[in-house]
């Protein structure tokens, strides 16, 4: 099921994204259909410390997080760390914790990861704190249209922890036809987004030699 992505893509496949995505329906579905492989990314996943999921917040029925709980009972992580949720009221932390006592696991194996308060910190946040627990080896189980992000995100890291990304098919996104389901449409549009957000901080980091 994992497949190795190639890192190779860079710029190029931004400016496709960019293309197809402007040009819609008008493109024949077969290509629509094949630009969303494009986003995959997938690591072979091995015994790892942990299981980390990051906040997706139109994962409403929890797919993510029940895929985390396969992981942890597969033996591939002896621990799970979520994003938690910034939104007033909502605490993904307790929710998880009932779910795992649902299920049978301890309450400390459920752990929540606070990403900061602004979305250009929050990746640094996240690794900085994951770096603190003195973790060695992380799966990162995202949706597939997300997974390539996620592995330009935490491929870069320098702090000596092995990131492997699991890409999961997720039934509230239709990859073989996005352009017909509105949330499908608005979660590509949100996707190609943040990868020329991405890049735009990749270049002004460079520029700045920061």
């Amino acid at each position: 099921m994992n497949d190795r992505g190639k890192t190779g893509c860079g710029c190029l496949l931004t400016i496709l994204i960019i293309i197809m995505v402007i040009a819609g329906l008008g493109f024949h579905p077969v290509s629509l259909k094949s630009f969303t492989k494009c986003l995959r990314y997938g690591d072979p996943i091995v015994t790892a410390d942990a299981v980390f999921v990051p906040r997706f917040p139109e994962d409403k029925n929890g797919e993510l997080y029940g895929d985390a709980f396969r992981e942890y009972f597969a033996g591939n992580g002896r621990t799970i760390y979520v994003e938690d949720d910034r939104v007033p009221g909502k605490n993904i932390g307790v929710v998880l914790s009932q779910m795992s006592k649902d299920r049978g696991i301890k309450e400390n194996v459920v752990r929540t990861v606070n990403p900061g308060d602004t979305d250009d910190k929050q990746p640094s946040v996240i690794k900085g704190k994951l770096k603190a627990a003195g973790l060695k080896k992380v799966i990162v189980i995202v949706p597939e249209y997300a997974s390539r992000r996620y592995h330009m995100i935490y491929s870069r890291d320098t702090a000596g922890i092995l990131y492997m990304i699991k890409p999961l098919k997720v039934s509230y996104f239709q990859s073989d036809s996005w352009w017909r389901d509105d949330l499908s449409r608005v979660l590509m549009a949100r996707e190609v987004y943040s990868l020329l957000t991405y890049y735009y901080y990749l270049l002004l980091k460079k520029d700045t030699g920061k």
